[in-house]
């Protein structure tokens, strides 16, 4: 590498030779602030997955004229019991008839902490499953 002689020395051409402490603290501070980010959003949106293949399953095992919507929700139960989904129960989901046609609207939010006033919330409102008993013909 070349050498600049000056009044003060000798010194190196070529400027800088890696990152500075502020550089290194910024991005150590980014990559923090990605990882707990990811361990906020991660574990909601595997609940969310978890829900939505049991409201399908739920669905796809019903059969209108032969269950009733209490069977139908003690289906929804054990299968949040066997999944392990605890934010969301049995309960929460609603079912009703609608038009000759029993709907299971398992829509929900999720809120969460991220930091001191910082918050976040991750809305679930493509869970509405329609059951009818031309399905079944």
């Amino acid at each position: 590498m070349a050498t600049l002689v000056t009044a003060l020395g000798r010194r190196r051409l070529g400027g800088q030779y890696g990152f500075s402490f502020l550089g290194m603290a910024l991005v150590i501070c980014l990559f923090a602030g990605t990882l707990v980010l990811l361990l906020r959003v991660v574990p909601p949106y595997i609940e969310y997955r978890s829900v939505k293949d049991v409201i399908n399953r739920a669905a796809a095992d019903y059969n209108p004229d032969r269950d009733s919507l209490k069977d139908l929700r003690v289906r929804i139960r054990k299968l949040l019991m066997t999944s392990q989904v605890y934010d969301v129960t049995a309960d929460d989901i609603d079912l009703y008839r609608d038009k000759g046609r029993v709907v299971i609207d398992a829509n929900y939010e999720v809120r969460f902490h991220l930091l001191w006033r910082l918050d976040g919330v991750m809305v679930f409102d493509d869970l509405v499953v329609t059951v009818s008993s031309s399905d079944y013909q």
